[in-house]
């Protein structure tokens, strides 16, 4: 499961792709939010039955942020590397570098590689990253005639 997510060796195929970068994205946003839910508490926030809303009892003043900003960063760098580390494997599927994984960095750029690699078809067989994740032995060979 770790080198799923964080080895940048070998291939993905398209399914496994699309659903290590959803699950890849929950866990990280529930960290995120779990990270500013705890800072919230820290500094006073409730729950107000009244009106539903995230009540700070001391005026709003947020401390505590010595703490949050290396947290925030080393679950963002953790984030960055396995969905880097999932990308290169994709393109590796498809038959190329993972030097392309670079046109997924930035934003909105990044969608559009996020759909064309869970369209894009694997190399069939094995290729110079590794063997079908699919386990197709080789190429198609087209039709006598």
């Amino acid at each position: 499961m770790l080198n799923f997510f964080f080895g940048f060796g070998g291939r993905v195929r398209r399914s496994s792709y699309f659903f290590g970068a959803l699950a890849a994205m929950a866990l990280w946003s529930v960290l995120c939010v779990s990270v500013v839910a705890a800072l919230a508490v820290a500094n006073g926030a409730h729950l107000d039955a009244t009106t539903t809303s995230l009540t700070i009892d001391d005026g709003g003043d947020f401390e505590g942020s010595i703490w949050a900003l290396p947290v925030f960063a080393i679950l963002g760098l953790v984030g960055l590397w396995s969905s880097v580390a999932l990308t290169v494997k994709r393109w590796h599927d498809v038959g190329q570098t993972g030097w392309f994984a670079i046109l997924t960095l930035p934003p909105f750029a990044n969608f559009m590689m996020f759909v064309l690699l869970c369209l894009l078809p694997g190399t069939r067989g094995p290729n110079r990253f590794g063997p079908d994740p699919r386990g197709r032995v080789g190429a198609v060979q087209p039709a006598a005639a």
